[in-house]
């Protein structure tokens, strides 16, 4: 019989402070790097953790959250605006780096400060994250015959018309967090 138990550990304000500081500076790197390049980082370390048999499972609920990100971007359908798309493309910068504060090699720790970086990017990006994954599912459940010319046609004003929507939405979340944050 398999047993299954929780570990859960608390960052407190320094060893937030200190994953934040790792991810400002990436970010700041990000404009020396190619956008190819931070996909093709974050995407081999998917590749990585999804390989690993030994990885644990909250580091694979993580990962799910890097994967997003990097199709959010490439997304044609969802057509993020560029801003987005770099502000996306620097909060991934960090997976770009070869300087990993624990290898991954390392049995059942090796993807730990990924998955926390993941969880910092994931912060960051919480509202256009929930719209994209809305439009995602959007899209699959959207009716679509290709048999049919009418739903052929209709289909790309009917995304246009959701992309709208959810954007508005991103920006409506937005203010409100900011005056929960007291305007912050």
């Amino acid at each position: 019989m398999a047993t299954t138990f929780k570990v859960s550990f608390t960052l407190d304000e320094k060893d937030a402070s200190y994953f934040r500081g790792l991810f400002r500076k990436a970010k700041k790197q990000a404009g020396d790097l190619e956008a190819t390049e931070v996909i093709a980082a974050a995407r081999s370390l998917i590749d990585r953790v999804r390989a690993e048999k030994r990885t644990p499972n909250f580091v694979r609920d993580a990962i799910t959250t890097l994967e997003d990100l990097t199709q959010l971007i490439e997304d044609e359908d969802y057509a993020a605006p560029k801003g987005v798309v770099s502000q996306v493309l620097a909060g991934l910068a960090y997976f770009a780096n070869p300087d990993d504060l624990i290898p991954d090699h390392v049995p059942g720790l090796g993807f730990l400060d990924d998955a926390i970086m993941i969880k910092f990017v994931e912060d960051e990006f919480k509202h256009e994250l929930w719209a994209y994954r809305r439009f995602v599912k959007f899209r699959k459940g959207a009716e679509q015959r290709p048999w049919s010319n009418v739903a052929r046609e209709r289909f790309p004003s009917r995304l246009r018309a959701e992309r709208q929507k959810l954007r508005e939405s991103i920006e409506a979340r937005k203010q409100k967090d900011a005056k929960r944050n007291g305007g912050f």
